[in-house]
């Protein structure tokens, strides 16, 4: 058994728990600012020639503050997807249970080259 998730499993964890025919009413501009971002990153992730360095990786993303991927990011999960989901949602996240997987991801090990 492995000591790690992988982030398919990670994403996927607790999915189960939800009913299929569960829907939200969203707003279509932030479903679709949210869409835009995930697109961003596979655009960026999607081309090794992208990031042939951990410098470029560094440059995308940015920092807190530059308008850059990791801010566009940030916005996405904490701002936009907030209000679609529902409380009964955001109070499992707070329990850390139902959609936190029970085997950390690998880059919690600091002497670990891969992501698994």
């Amino acid at each position: 058994m492995s000591e790690h998730s992988t982030p398919k499993q990670r994403v996927e964890f607790g999915l189960e728990t939800i009913p299929t025919d569960r829907t939200v009413t969203v707003s279509l501009r932030d479903l679709m600012f949210v869409h835009q971002t995930l697109a961003e990153f596979v655009q960026f992730f999607h081309q090794p020639m992208h990031y042939p360095d951990l410098r470029a990786v560094e440059r995308f993303l940015g920092t807190s503050g530059s308008g850059d991927a990791f801010d566009v990011l940030s916005e996405s999960v904490y701002k936009r997807m907030h209000d679609m989901l529902p409380p009964n949602i955001h109070e499992a996240f707070g329990d850390g249970e139902r959609f936190e997987h029970p085997l950390p991801p690998s880059y919690y090990d600091s002497d670990d080259d891969t992501v698994a």
